[in-house]
C-alpha cells in the first residue's frame, strides 16, 4: 500500500471521528442548564468571531467549493456552477445527530427565501459519520426537513470534497462557509444562530462581497 492510499484511509477515518467527536459536543452543549446557557452563549459568540478571523485566512486558498461536484440529497448532480448565480452562497455544514443544528433549519429556509432577490441563497450540507448518505441517513434527514417545512437545497460530501484538503474537517455543528460566485470561500462561522443573528451576519458578508466586485 503506497503512502497516498495510506493518507486518503487516515483522512476518512479523521472525518468520521470528527464528526462524532463534534456531534457529542453539539449534544452536550444543548442539555446545559439555563443559566449555563446564558453564560455559554456569551462565550460562544467571542469564539465565532474569533474563528472568523483566524480561518479565512487558511479557508481562502481552499478550492473545494471551486472544484465541486457532488449530488444533492435527492440525487440531482451539483457543481461549482450554483455559485455564479448568486453574489453569496451561505453554505451551512450540519448533521442529524445536532439539535442546534436542526432548529435553526426553519430560520434559513425562511432566509433562503427572503434574500433570494438580493442575490444570496442559502445550501445545506450533510455530514454524516461516512462519505455520502446511507439510505438510513438519508431518510432521516429528509424527515427532520419535512417537519421544518424546509425546501432549501441539501447537498452531499464527496470522497474528492473530504480528501482536497481539511475544509471539512470541522471542530463543531453546525459550521458555516460563505461563498462568492466564484467559489471562494470569503467568511466562516462556528455555530447555530436565530433569526436576527443570521441576518446580521448575512448582511455584514454581502456588504464586503458587493464592495469588492
Amino acid at each position: 500500500m503506497n503512502r497516498k492510499r495510506i493518507t486518503k484511509k487516515a483522512t476518512l477515518a479523521l472525518v468520521a471521528m470528527m464528526t462524532v467527536t463534534s456531534v457529542v459536543g453539539c449534544s452536550q452543549s444543548n442539555n446545559s442548564n439555563k443559566n449555563q446557557q446564558g453564560s455559554n452563549q456569551k462565550t460562544e459568540q467571542k469564539t465565532e468571531q474569533k474563528t472568523d478571523k483566524n480561518t479565512n485566512s487558511s479557508l481562502s486558498s481552499s478550492t473545494i467549493f471551486k472544484d465541486m461536484k457532488t449530488t444533492d440529497i435527492d440525487g440531482n448532480k451539483v457543481d461549482k456552477s450554483i455559485f455564479s448565480k448568486y453574489k453569496l452562497t451561505m453554505v451551512n455544514v450540519w448533521n442529524t445527530g445536532c439539535s442546534p443544528c436542526i432548529s435553526e433549519i426553519p430560520t434559513l429556509d425562511r432566509l433562503n427565501k427572503e434574500y433570494r432577490e438580493k442575490g444570496v441563497s442559502i445550501k445545506g450540507m450533510l455530514l454524516e459519520s461516512g462519505i455520502g448518505l446511507t439510505d438510513e441517513e438519508k431518510a432521516t434527514a429528509k424527515e427532520i426537513l419535512s417537519k421544518a417545512n424546509a425546501t432549501y437545497q441539501q447537498l452531499t460530501v464527496t470522497k474528492d470534497m473530504v480528501e482536497k484538503d481539511d475544509t471539512l474537517l470541522l471542530q463543531a455543528f453546525p459550521t458555516t462557509f460563505f461563498i462568492d460566485k466564484d467559489g471562494n470561500i470569503v467568511d466562516s462561522i462556528e455555530g447555530s444562530n436565530d433569526y436576527d443573528g443570521w441576518k446580521s451576519k448575512i448582511d455584514e458578508v454581502l456588504k464586503k462581497v458587493e464592495a469588492n466586485e
